[in-house]
C-alpha cells in the first residue's frame, strides 16, 4: 500500500467522537513508524537478511556523492535521509555498492576493525574490498579513486516519515506471538494514547480559572 492508504485505513478504524477525528494525520504517521520500526527489529532478530526486501534504493538515479575530510583523512558520504538503527555493523544502511555493478564489493565494520584498518594491515592490500562504518554519516576504508570519482548506490532501511503520501510502504506480514499484526499493532498503540476532552462546559470552566 502507498503510504496515504496506510494512513486512511488507520483513521477509518479509529473510533471517532461526535464527527472529530480522535487522531490528528501526524499522530498516526508517528505511531505506525513506531510500529514499523518494532516489528523490523524483531524482523532482525530472527533473520538479519530479510530485512532487505524492505530497503528504499538511493543513488540508483544520481551517485550519492563521497566527499574527503582533510582533518581525519576520511572519505565519507552524507546519509541522504534519516535511517532505521540496527544492532549490527550495517545499521539502516544495508548495501553499499559501486555505480555500475562491478568487481568491487563494499562491507559494514565497527570502529574496532575500521582502526585495526587504519593501524595497517593486509586489508590495505585486498583492493576489491571497500569497509564501511555507519554514524551519522557512511564512512569509508580503502576506498579506490575511481568509486570516490563516480559515487556510490545505497539501500536504506528508512522510516515510515521519510515517504511521501504518494509512495509504496512495504510492511512487515508478521503476527506476534499475540496473534497481532501491523494494524492491531498501531490500533492497539493509538488507544493508549488519551481521546481529547470534548465537554464543551468542563472546558469553558477550566479557561475561566
Amino acid at each position: 500500500m502507498i503510504k496515504q492508504e496506510i494512513r486512511s485505513l488507520i483513521k477509518n478504524l479509529c473510533n471517532k467522537y461526535e464527527e472529530i477525528e480522535r487522531y490528528h494525520d501526524r499522530v498516526i504517521d508517528a505511531v505506525c513508524e513506531e510500529t514499523i520500526n518494532q516489528m523490523l527489529w524483531e524482523l532482525w532478530a530472527s533473520d538479519p537478511l530479510s530485512i532487505q526486501r524492505y530497503v528504499k534504493k538511493y543513488g540508483y538515479a544520481t551517485p550519492i556523492a563521497v566527499s574527503y575530510e582533510a582533518t581525519t583523512h576520511l572519505y565519507y558520504s552524507l546519509l541522504p535521509v534519516a535511517i532505521v538503527p540496527f544492532r549490527d555493523r550495517a545499521s539502516g544502511v544495508r548495501r553499499i555498492s559501486t555505480v555500475v555493478q562491478g568487481g568491487v564489493s563494499f562491507y559494514p565494520m565497527d570502529s574496532r576493525e575500521s582502526d585495526l584498518i587504519q593501524a595497517g594491515s593486509f586489508v590495505d592490500t585486498v583492493t576489491a574490498i571497500i569497509g564501511y562504518s555507519v554514524t551519522d554519516r557512511i564512512e569509508y576504508y580503502n576506498m579506490t579513486a575511481a568509486v570516490i570519482a563516480a559515487g556510490v548506490r545505497a539501500d536504506l532501511i528508512v522510516p515510515f516519515s521519510v515517504y511521501t503520501d504518494s509512495e509504496t510502504v512495504l510492511l512487515p506480514e508478521f503476527k506476534d506471538g499475540q496473534g497481532e499484526a501491523f494494524v492491531d499493532r498501531v490500533l492497539k498503540n493509538l488507544y493508549n494514547i488519551p481521546p481529547a476532552e470534548l465537554n464543551e462546559n468542563k472546558q469553558f470552566e477550566e479557561t475561566k480559572k
